[in-house]
């Protein structure tokens, strides 16, 4: 850990007012706020109960049988599963499109069938900009389609599920990716979709966006991901209960965290994507 003196160096950057950091909670998609935290005008929003328990149950099943899954075990119960890749962990921006070519159809059919489905919310929400004259797309590259989403699952009862980071700046400065689109967003969000967790695995969020000084002070240079709990000590901090069927998105340029699962063998399993808007006429998503 990075210290000044004993001390533990505490998280300095930007600190957003209360208009803007809060969630906004819906038992039911409302588009316009979706925009609102894309634009940039409030920090997260929740609409809980969205995708129904059998289609839940149906994704859960495809993704825990599919040919795409891979998997990582980590010291002690911890343990990473996902299909499909994230553009900012993959070896370089030709292996992520040629990935993203081959996986595209599979990703899709992993969440395809009856009832409200990610495929269907991604088609609601392009309706609903095309009408205010805004085209919602994949990120493209050289006429090349990025993945649509990337599913994963997380298991770990006795440390964070996953450690405090945040995103934002560690994309927009990745070099692997020099030239691609998604380095041009205004305003880089996370959207997730759950579709298992049986209890525990909340979303923490914290009100700082941290400056080039704590992650550097913190070796934090190509990536954002552990900062210390202790670092973030006094910082405000909410607390977002997730239970599947419930969709979400957020500011990924705030420290985020997900705490630990209720217990051993429980899994919190995601259907998981960025977006930002491009410009005034069109908005990108991608994994």
């Amino acid at each position: 850990m990075a210290t000044t003196g004993s001390a533990p160096v505490r998280l300095t950057g930007q600190v957003h007012s209360a208009d803007y950091f809060r969630f906004a909670e819906r038992d039911t998609p409302d588009w316009r706020v979706w925009t609102n935290v894309l634009g940039g005008r409030i920090a997260g929003a929740i609409f809980r109960g969205v995708l129904s328990p059998e289609v839940c149950e149906r994704i859960r099943r495809n993704f825990w049988s599919s040919a795409l899954l891979r998997s990582k075990k980590y010291s002690g119960r911890s343990a990473d599963y996902w299909c499909g890749d994230h553009l900012f962990t993959a070896p370089g921006l030709d292996a992520y499109l040629n990935q993203a070519e081959h996986a595209r159809p599979l990703l899709e059919t992993l969440c395809a069938g009856p009832g409200r489905t990610p495929l269907s919310l991604l088609d609601e929400y392009r309706d609903h900009l095309a009408a205010r004259g805004v085209r919602l797309r994949l990120a493209e590259h050289g006429g090349r389609s990025a993945a649509p989403y990337r599913l994963r699952s997380r298991s770990d009862s006795r440390r964070p599920v996953l450690a405090p980071h945040d995103d934002a700046e560690a994309i927009r400065h990745a070099r692997h990716i020099a030239g691609c689109e998604v380095r041009r967003v205004r305003h880089l969000c996370n959207a997730l979709m759950c579709v298992e967790n049986d209890s525990g695995g909340e979303l923490l969020y914290w009100n700082i966006a941290p400056d080039r000084a704590s992650r550097e002070a913190y070796g934090m240079h190509t990536d954002s991901y552990g900062y210390p709990m202790e670092s973030l000590s006094g910082i405000e901090q909410l607390t977002v209960p997730v239970r599947a069927g419930d969709v979400y998105l957020f500011d990924t340029a705030n420290v985020h965290a997900v705490a630990p699962n209720a217990g051993d063998g429980s899994f919190r399993t995601t259907i998981n994507l960025l977006m930002g808007e491009l410009d005034d006429r069109t908005t990108l998503y991608w994994s």
